[in-house]
């Protein structure tokens, strides 16, 4: 299978008009089974249809559209400009697919992280292999009904195992995920020597400043937090505030949690039982805990915050990927900057403050992937705009036209038109050192 899908990356999706085709067709799945997708993710996960319709079903489509409508000008060669040695000649850009990909996805968003980049993928003219998590049968089945249309090009793997398809021959890596696995998928690739993207995560912190809109940081940092119930990549992890207005910050995020986020039928369920165990094994330990009634019948945990935690607690060691939102005050903003800094790169960072120059500051002392001022996780959703991580929360990025230079090899071509550099060729006379030495001194 694997070679029958290089050979068709090599023949039929050279042309663009063939891949906006395949992008055709698999929108017109999509739509066709809408109601059948948010259904499975109401039996898979439990979230619920509004939430995901607009973080999985809308992004896909977004994605989608870009593509139908910019493929072919993204595959048009691009003309570099020349220099002294090839003046009056011409030099292409052009945009090569790699040949067949191999796309692994998570459960949390599984719709979102496998077709974002698979439709990627496609628009640069590759074939694709997906694997999808296990977790979310249902999903799962119904990947396969709505790849049947673009089987020849993109089809799901059920068959063989993690292991087993990674020792197949691809061209290129994606993956999105842990870290430790991440690691594996990238030793692999690099035995390989072949390109590879690893979306990771992290603890992705949020710093609240004291001259700040607490109410408006409320409300947004609840939705970043628990949406999905906090298992998001993106998600805050943690949250910072100035010690000054804790109180009055935790007022509002409490009093937006008893009235948008207190309705266990509009939550997510805790994906595996063991995730589940920790967390009420932590919250057990908490004497500063506030909320996080649980359900075990339906693996549901309300929203809980903890309101007095150090760098130093269990809490803080590793991505929680759940309804969990530490809070740690501070005094001065350089020593919290030194331990977020300490903490492996984190894949999002958020700064709330009206304060301009401090919001560059902050947000310049920190390597992470994206983030925002004044807001959180929305800049995930902006296709014009690249996605991914940085150092330890990940290696390179897609969305948009950014995910079509991801999978292209960037190709250059020159073109000679018989207007020769006499510069280039012997005899290397006196004269001709002369001149060059006056043009690059």
């Amino acid at each position: 299978m694997i070679n029958e899908l290089k050979e068709k990356s090599k023949t039929d999706l050279l042309k663009p008009s063939i891949r906006v085709l395949y992008l055709r067709k698999l929108k017109d799945s999509i739509q066709k089974y809408q109601k059948e997708i948010l259904q499975a993710f109401e039996e898979d996960i439990g979230k619920p249809k509004y939430e995901s319709f607009m973080t999985e079903y809308i992004t896909v489509m977004q994605e989608l559209d870009y593509f139908i409508h910019n493929t072919i000008k993204l595959s048009t060669p691009e003309k570099a400009k020349p220099d002294i040695l090839t003046f009056g000649n011409k030099t292409e850009i052009r945009r090569k697919s790699y040949g067949v990909c191999l796309i692994i996805s998570p459960w949390n968003y599984p719709l979102n992280l496998s077709f974002i980049p698979l439709i990627d993928a496609i628009a640069a003219g590759n074939c694709v292999v997906l694997m999808m998590s296990r977790k979310n049968p249902k999903l799962r089945q119904l990947t396969k009904k709505i790849l049947e249309p673009i089987k020849d090009v993109a089809y799901l793997e059920t068959e063989k195992s993690y292991d087993e398809i990674l020792e197949e021959d691809f061209d290129f890596y994606f993956f999105t995920g842990s870290k430790k696995v991440g690691q594996s998928i990238y030793k692999i690739a690099s035995e390989k020597l072949k390109p590879c993207v690893l979306e990771l995560g992290g603890k992705s912190p949020c710093i609240v400043d004291k001259d700040s809109d607490l109410q408006d940081a409320a409300r947004k940092i609840c939705w970043a937090k628990f949406t999905n119930s906090g298992q998001t990549c993106v998600a805050v992890d943690y949250l910072v505030v100035e010690e000054s207005v804790k109180d009055r910050l935790l007022h509002y995020i409490l009093k937006e949690i008893d009235e948008n986020y207190s309705d266990i039928s509009q939550m997510s369920k805790i994906k595996t039982q063991q995730k589940y165990d920790y967390f009420r094994k932590i919250m057990s330990q908490r004497t500063d805990r506030i909320g996080g009634k649980y359900h075990d019948e339906k693996m549901i945990i309300e929203p809980c915050i903890f309101t007095d935690c150090t760098f130093n607690d269990e809490i803080m060691q590793d991505e929680i990927f759940g309804p969990i939102l530490p809070v740690i005050s501070y005094t001065d903003i350089d020593s919290i900057l030194i331990h977020i800094r300490n903490k492996d790169n984190p894949l999002a960072f958020y700064v709330f403050t009206k304060d301009k120059k401090l919001a560059t500051y902050i947000t310049n002392s920190v390597d992470f992937g994206g983030g925002c001022i004044n807001d959180c996780m929305i800049h995930i959703s902006n296709n014009k705009a690249p996605f991914g991580g940085f150092g330890n929360s990940g290696i390179g990025n897609y969305h948009g036209k950014w995910g079509f230079e991801t999978f292209s090899h960037q190709q250059t071509v020159y073109i000679s038109r018989k207007i020769e550099n006499p510069f280039r060729f012997k005899p290397f006379t006196d004269k001709k050192f002369k001149i060059i030495k006056k043009i690059f001194k």
